[in-house]
């Protein structure tokens, strides 16, 4: 076969693997000046290796394809060997094509998303440190959690984040002492220790009468240790436990009577709307009663109930540390007269939702409004806005409105949940649409625009985009005629050595780098020009349409050259 003879393959093939290792030694090279994160080095590398092998792929074949023909048997010009040394050289440029529209925008954003982790590790720790010098403790934790998100076993994630947690306890116990001291001071003048000790002294009594003695005990102790100048209270603590020391109440008991006592504390947390306290309750009953059937259950239950005005700041770390993120923003507008713009510092995807960091959503028009905060999450319709950390049940980021509260009471978060006239598969669409285009998956870009444009993002580069992905399979395959031409042109008298051939393609695919980089460019600029003057769906067909003169053009050129008298 004249394929097996020119060689055309096995030069490819050395071709192809030589850019690969050329590519990971100049990424290798790169890497201290890229600021990639050592935990993101082998496979940043590797990623970039693949993209420089993609950008030399059509120098690679059109020097292949020369290469081949050069050294091919053919004697009848250019159409005897275009029906067969060059048929292994379209079908090696329909696979670069698909490699190229396929994978190649994965590996860009898989790059791109490793340079701006590492990019945004950086800043963040920065950051945290700045914050924990001026002590903005909340600062300098949410920064750190931007860096957990990212390499949680980085070392100095892990040295800055111990003295940031340790501050923050100390912080807390400083507040808690402050606003205990306040409240016993504030409810001295105003007696509602009283009024609170009354209450519980009242449900002893109930559960005194009804003999329900350990009840009665703990309900009682509750009423002294709130207020304890009355007398009555003291003798009711008393008269319970002679009653429990009649009983001769085990340990165990003992310990039962308190844990009914705590869970009831939480049934009732529950049943007024305060589920976070709910959630604390059964979270500390469960780390030593995980096998109580109440415990467990009523865990789940506030946890559920917790999760529709609240959720847990692990899911965003979780969704961050696994989706590429980038600033979001989106535009939608109603037919009532008004339009709401929501915009995030940072986005991303999960299965389950679409998590954002600094958030502000404005609506004006009818029903203004003006929210922000630092954390949020779309589930849905339902935009939730106050992040809770599940150990400690510590609420880390709450919204700040700063006009119209949306209407509802304590069962409804108190603003803390927004029903928007969008979900996350739409704001997951324009996260996808608003970053580099080179980074789009051709699926998304050929029917995205649409989108791009109901939701305020710019169409012109979404389009540019897909007529230059277009253009690419045409391009390789120009570039592989005529390369053959080329081949048949300067074909030598004497067939061409195997090491000459070896040692001359290298050099060759470097000479032919530039040249096609300027012929790139130039299909750029007219890719752009037809993004911007063709109207929508007419976009394809006569930019194809065009590409086919081109292919039909470098046919005519590649005989043109083959056959020209030397």
């Amino acid at each position: 076969m004249a394929e097996r003879k020119s060689g055309f393959l096995g030069v490819t093939a050395a071709l192809l693997a030589l850019a690969f290792i050329a590519g990971f030694a100049i990424a290798l090279a790169s890497i201290g000046k890229s600021g990639v994160l050592y935990k993101f080095a082998i496979a940043w590398e590797s990623t970039r290796a693949l993209l420089y092998l993609a950008n030399w792929a059509p120098a690679i074949l059109l020097v292949a394809s020369a290469l081949a023909m050069e050294s091919s048997e053919a004697v009848d010009g250019f159409s005897e060997a275009a029906y067969g040394v060059l048929a292994p050289a379209l079908f090696l440029a329909a696979a670069i094509s698909i490699f190229y529209l396929l994978v190649v925008p994965n590996l860009e954003e898989r790059a791109n998303r490793y340079e701006s982790q590492s990019a945004l590790f950086t800043d963040s720790l920065g950051l945290a440190e700045a914050s924990l010098r001026t002590g903005a403790l909340d600062a300098a934790d949410r920064n750190l959690r931007a860096c957990a998100a990212i390499d949680p076993l980085d070392e100095r994630y892990v040295a800055l984040n111990d003295r940031v947690q340790s501050a923050i306890v100390k912080e807390e116990a400083a507040k808690a002492d402050a606003a205990a001291r306040l409240a016993l001071g504030q409810a001295r003048e105003t007696g509602e220790p009283w009024a609170a000790g009354n209450r519980f002294y009242l449900e002893a009594l109930k559960a005194r009468d009804e003999g329900r003695v350990f009840d009665a005990h703990y309900l009682a102790k509750r009423s002294y240790a709130i207020y304890s100048k009355r007398p009555e209270v003291k003798r009711l603590v008393d008269e319970t436990w002679r009653a429990l020391e009649r009983l001769n109440p085990s340990a165990e008991n003992v310990r039962a009577a308190a844990l009914y006592g705590r869970k009831l504390e939480g049934y009732k947390r529950f049943q007024e709307g305060d589920y976070l306290e709910a959630f604390r309750i059964y979270s500390e009953l469960a780390v030593e009663n995980r096998d109580d059937d109440e415990v467990r259950t009523w865990l789940a239950r506030s946890e559920e109930a917790l999760a529709t005005v609240a959720f847990f700041i692990e899911e965003d770390e979780q969704a961050f540390a696994r989706s590429d993120e980038r600033p979001f923003s989106m535009t939608v507008s109603g037919s009532g007269a008004w339009t709401m713009r929501l915009s995030a510092s940072r986005a991303a995807i999960s299965e389950e939702a679409v998590y954002f960091r600094d958030l502000v959503l404005t609506r004006t028009g009818t029903g203004p409004l003006s929210v922000s905060s630092p954390f949020a999450r779309l589930h849905g319709n339902l935009l939730v806005l106050k992040a809770i950390n599940r150990v400690d049940a510590r609420v880390l980021g709450s919204p700040t409105y700063d006009s119209v509260t949306p209407a509802g009471g304590a069962r409804q978060g108190e603003g803390n949940t927004l029903r928007l006239s969008f979900d996350q598969n739409d704001a997951a669409t324009v996260l996808r649409l608003s970053g580099d285009p080179a980074d789009i998956p051709l699926a998304l870009l050929a029917t995205g625009t649409d989108d791009a444009q109901r939701f305020g993002l710019e169409v012109e580069p979404l389009r540019a985009e897909l007529a230059s992905r277009a253009a690419y399979p045409f391009s390789v395959l120009m570039l592989a005629l005529i390369g053959a031409g080329l081949g048949i042109r300067f074909k030598s008298t004497e067939k061409p050595g195997t090491a000459m051939k070896y040692l001359s393609a290298p050099i060759l695919v470097a000479l032919a780098i530039g040249p096609l980089r300027i012929v790139a460019g130039i299909a750029s600029v007219a890719a752009r020009a037809f993004a911007t003057l063709v109207p929508g769906s007419m976009l394809l067909p006569a930019w194809l349409g065009f590409l086919g003169l081109c292919v039909a053009g470098s046919l005519i050129l590649a005989a043109r050259i083959a056959g020209a008298p030397r």
